[in-house]
């Protein structure tokens, strides 16, 4: 009896299992460019966006900053991205430091460091290219050199990041990625030497 009824329960179990299968086997496949839902675009030009997203949205001075840059591709055509093969590890942009949230610190954009000018340099480099297909989407990890490297974000203040870039026949600018610089608390000079520690209980 007992050998009926773990045979009748196994049954039910491996017929579950199978229509389980059968029935997600009929549920449409997962969309690429869907897969980031909590993504700020920028305008779409022609099935085409962009898109610049950092960790996190506030920073110490001289913290690493890196970014992501993504390309989303809605159109019916091929979308080529072309680049210097010195731009491998980070594409220009424009950055405006701002000293409040209203009044840019000045009317142009940040220059670059000195490491950034010797990234950036004006010498002949090879080109290369990337494809990306419709209904797919580029995710460019910025992570090998922080943004705040190769341009001048020394001092503290609010940072509008953007960038344009010519994708084959279109020409697709970011969202605007908002970053906030602040200097780094000062030390409590009083306090120095002094730590204060949880005591364990069964000591």
């Amino acid at each position: 009896m007992h050998a009926r009824e773990a045979a009748s329960v196994a049954l039910q179990s491996l017929s579950f299992l199978i229509l389980s299968c059968f029935f997600s086997s009929l549920l449409p496949a997962a969309d690429p460019v869907e897969a980031e839902i909590k993504i700020e675009w920028g305008p779409d030009v022609n099935g085409v966006q962009a898109s610049l997203s950092a960790d996190k949205k506030s920073y110490l001075i001289g913290e690493p900053i890196l970014l992501t840059y993504r390309v989303k591709n809605r159109s019916q055509n091929i979308v080529d991205i072309t680049y210097d093969r010195y731009q491998s590890y980070c594409l220009k942009m424009d950055i405006v430091h701002f000293r409040d949230k209203n009044t840019p610190k000045w009317n142009t954009l940040i220059p670059l460091t000195k490491y950034g000018q010797g990234k950036f340099g004006n010498y002949i480099s090879s080109f290369s290219g990337t494809d990306i297909h419709p209904n797919h989407m580029l995710t460019w990890y910025f992570n090998k050199i922080p943004i705040n490297r190769l341009y001048d974000m020394s001092l503290p203040g609010e940072y509008h990041i953007s960038l344009k870039r010519n994708l084959g026949n279109v020409t697709v600018t970011s969202n605007l990625l908002k970053i906030n610089i602040k200097e780094p608390p000062k030390p409590d000079y009083e306090q120095v030497g002094r730590v204060i520690e949880k005591i364990d209980p069964s000591e």
